[in-house]
């Protein structure tokens, strides 16, 4: 969690973005992300860190739990990342089912840090009617709040329903990877 969202739907930003980052429907880790630093500027930030030790990969994810006791993570700076949804996939015999995960409300803000230039979302624990298909899910919030910015968790109604698994490949592109599959 949470390897892939959508931000296609930018209406709800405050503030014109300083920098340009197209609408995406399977946003994927490597890529440019608008995010909202504490300044309250919107900016762009590649998603995925990679710190010295880590020979290959990057750490998309940091977990809200253990955020302040990872050495990995000290010296970050706050921000949220402004989604509408977000995919998972559940394993169903031999393959994998994705999912989309959404709100009654366009925009949700992933409560996030930047290190080193780059991004990295915070997750934390499942709600209940979601956690059948993931254990994790975005530490989400309403609206972006530096004032109060913590490691709270803030109960939120999310839904999910399956999805073509177009959205399997970083590339594809369009409302049709958010559609409800029967």
């Amino acid at each position: 969690m949470c390897g892939r969202f959508n931000f296609s739907n930018h209406k709800d930003l405050n503030k014109q973005p300083k920098d340009k980052v197209n609408p995406s429907f399977n946003i994927a880790p490597s890529q440019n992300v608008l995010t909202i630093n504490s300044n309250e500027d919107i900016i762009s930030i590649k998603w995925g860190y990679q710190p010295d030790w880590l020979k290959k990969g990057q750490i998309i994810n940091a977990q809200r739990e253990t955020l302040k006791t990872k050495p990995t993570f000290r010296g970050y700076l706050q921000c949220y990342v402004p989604i509408n949804g977000w995919y998972e996939w559940l394993r169903e015999g031999n393959s994998k089912q994705p999912y989309y995960f959404y709100s009654t409300q366009d925009t949700m803000y992933v409560k996030s840090i930047v290190k080193d230039n780059s991004l990295i979302l915070l997750t934390t624990k499942a709600i209940e009617n979601i956690s059948h298909i993931h254990h994790r899910m975005p530490l989400i919030v309403n609206e972006p709040n530096f004032m109060n910015w913590n490691l709270n968790r803030v109960d939120m109604n999310v839904d999910f329903y399956p999805v073509s698994k177009k959205v399997n490949y970083a590339l594809n592109e369009g409302k049709e990877l958010i559609e409800k599959i029967n």
